[in-house]
Parts: structure tokens; C-alpha cells; sequence
């Protein structure tokens, strides 16, 4: 039988990998749900309802994902103590001491027994959330990109930017689609607590709103597939090329699922349901950019203070601003306060800063 030269042979393989490869880049990064709210689900059109293990394979998978599935009970009369980031992180140092970098497959049997108690705790913790964003489909809801969990990212401090480096790193508290319709009747919206939100292209757009304290009540879940060092840690070292922070979690514990939320600063999270809305990915042509870029032949002229000329504008699409820390996107419908204009430009205030944007994108007439 004929056969190829060993140097031939090992062409043929790397050819084949090449082509493989290349298959692989092909598809894209994973599609992620548009959503940018909560609302309410029909859950019977989704396959994953009565698979509590969801599509995992193997078995701590299946352990994993039954835990993450749990449904919601009536916590009115647990006696649940207020804990902040710093306490729920005792709460589980114990047995983060001994587990470092372990997965749940590869537990001793007195890990084990001391795991499975943490992991029936229901606990509440309070803090800010700066963050949220959709999950990315996952063997826990099917795969399915529409059933996906929310991700909350509490701080202990509030914030006026995205994660970055230096900065702490959060909890991670998640909302399943089993608990969603709960919370979504509870009158909470995401986009009124949050004060980023990260689309599905990756980029963190401000909501409009402060980062608000709250209080998330939940399962305890050592989500074990989150445990190594380039997950946890205490402080973010770097914002990878995919934008997102690492480490991006103090621990691979977690609030998952989310039960409950409770706004704690004055916060009444009643806006009506919003559904999906588009974004902008470009800033128009003849946007400016922060107000050190102003044309030099263009003056803005103060904005007149009388009752026909509002101190403060309403965007009226969405506006992209270059700001010290990256690039945010500024959503339809934002008030910001007015500083100056001329016939094509209008001067607002954002985080502190001013930034020209043109007048068209807002209702200043």
C-alpha cells in the first residue's frame, strides 16, 4: 500500500489542524441574549424546564448545575443576618483555606462534609451593584442564549466607572431564569439599581443612574468551575483583550440563585417592563470629542436662564462618550444637565466632566 513520507505526513497534519482552526475562529464569539431588562418568561416554551441538570455531562457538572436550579421559597420567616462583602467572605474562609485551586470533583470526603451545609444556606448580602449583564449561554440553562441568568456584580463601595484595575473585585450574585419572574414582580429593574451595564458586544454603557445599594438574598454556591487564580483574588490586575476584568470575583462563592432583591437607598425599582433596545455602535460623524476637542472657530454661548431654555437635556438617541477610563454609551432617554450651545452643539455635564455632543442627539431645540 502506498504511503506518504514521514515529513509529508506531518504536513498533513498540520494542514489539517490549520483547517481546523481556522473552522473554529470562523464561527464567532458565542451570541449573547440582547436583553436589557428584566421581564416576564414563559418558561414552559423552555426545553431546560424539568432538567435540572441542565445539559451537563459530566457528574460534578450535574451537581453544579441542580444546585444553580434550585427554585425560590418563602424566606419571610428565616432569620437571615445582614452581611456585607466582608462577612460573607468569612463565612466561607474555612473551607476556602483548604480548597484552594480544588474542584468539586476533586473533594476529600471531610471537604465534602463541610461543603454540602454552606451550600443549603440561604444568606443576604448587602452592597452596591455597579454592575450587571447577561450570562452567555451555558450547559446550567441548556444553552439556550433567551433562558439566561443575570449577573450582578456588588461592590462594597459604590462607583463612578467600570471594574478597572486597582479596584476591588465584586461578589457575584445571579438570577436564574427560575427566579426571574419573582423579582421581575417585585417591581425590581436592573437598569434603575445598576450604574453599568454590559451589552452584548462587551462594552460597559452607563444606565443614567448611581450604582444603589441593595440587598440580594439568595443560595450560597461554590461555583467550583470559577476557582484558580486568574478568577479570584482581591484586587483586578488586568482587563483582557475580551474586556473583561481579571480577576473578576473575590471568591468562586457566590449568591446563585438570586431570590430576592431589596433596594436600601430610597431606590423605588418600579419603571414599566422595557424591552430590548439598540445601541449605537458608531458616534456620528460630527461628534466631537470631550470638550478639549471643541472646534476652535466655534464659541459655545451660554444656554439662556429663563423658562423657555431648559437647564438640561434628554438624549434622544444613543451617544457614545470617550471618558478618562475607556468608552461609555450613553442610553436613549438620559437627562443631562445643559451647560452651553451653539447652532450644532450642545455642552453636557457626565460624571463630572463636560463633553460636546451634537445637538441633534438630544431635544434641545
Amino acid at each position: 500500500m502506498f504511503s506518504l513520507p514521514n515529513f509529508l505526513r506531518g504536513s498533513a497534519v498540520l494542514f489539517t489542524m490549520a483547517l481546523l482552526l481556522g473552522a473554529l475562529r470562523g464561527q464567532g464569539k458565542p451570541k449573547l441574549s440582547e436583553d436589557r431588562e428584566l421581564k416576564e418568561i414563559d418558561l414552559t416554551s423552555w426545553n431546560c424546564l424539568n432538567k435540572l441538570e441542565g445539559s451537563a455531562r459530566t457528574p460534578d457538572g450535574v451537581e453544579r448545575n441542580r444546585l444553580k436550579n434550585r427554585s425560590a421559597i418563602d424566606i419571610a420567616a428565616l432569620p437571615l443576618k445582614d452581611l456585607d462583602a466582608a462577612g460573607f467572605l468569612r463565612g466561607v474562609a474555612g473551607f476556602e483555606a483548604q480548597t484552594n485551586g480544588k474542584r468539586r470533583k476533586d473533594l476529600s470526603p471531610a471537604e465534602r462534609e463541610q461543603l454540602e451545609p454552606l451550600e443549603k444556606e440561604i444568606v443576604q448580602l448587602t452592597g452596591y451593584l455597579v454592575l450587571a449583564y447577561c450570562g452567555p449561554p451555558e450547559t446550567t440553562n441548556c444553552a439556550s442564549v433567551d433562558f439566561h441568568d443575570w449577573h450582578l456584580e456588588l461592590f462594597e463601595k459604590p462607583s463612578d466607572h467600570p471594574p478597572q484595575p486597582g479596584d476591588p473585585t465584586p461578589i457575584i450574585c445571579e438570577i436564574t431564569p427560575r427566579t426571574q419572574n419573582a423579582i421581575y414582580h417585585d417591581n425590581v429593574r436592573i437598569q434603575e439599581l445598576t450604574a453599568f451595564f454590559r451589552g452584548p458586544d462587551l462594552t460597559y454603557q452607563a444606565t443614567g443612574h448611581k450604582a444603589h445599594k441593595v440587598r440580594v438574598i439568595g443560595y450560597r454556591l461554590w461555583d467550583d468551575e470559577h476557582n484558580g487564580r486568574a478568577d479570584v483574588g482581591p484586587t483586578i490586575r488586568t482587563v483582557g483583550a475580551n474586556k473583561f476584568h481579571n480577576p473578576w470575583r473575590s471568591a468562586a462563592w457566590e449568591i446563585h440563585p438570586v431570590i430576592k432583591i431589596v433596594p436600601l437607598d430610597g431606590t423605588t425599582s418600579n419603571a414599566p417592563n422595557i424591552g430590548p433596545s439598540p445601541v449605537a455602535t458608531t458616534t456620528p460623524a460630527s461628534m466631537p470629542s470631550p470638550e478639549k476637542s471643541n472646534p476652535p472657530e466655534k464659541t459655545p454661548l451660554p444656554v439662556p436662564a429663563s423658562p423657555n431654555q431648559p437647564q438640561s437635556v434628554t438624549l434622544t438617541q444613543p451617544v457614545k462618550l470617550r471618558i478618562p477610563y475607556g468608552e461609555v454609551t450613553l442610553p436613549k432617554g438620559m437627562k443631562l444637565p445643559a451647560i452651553s450651545h451653539d447652532a450644532q452643539t450642545v455642552t453636557i455635564q457626565y460624571m463630572g466632566g463636560n463633553y460636546v455632543i451634537v445637538i441633534s442627539a438630544t431635544d434641545f431645540r
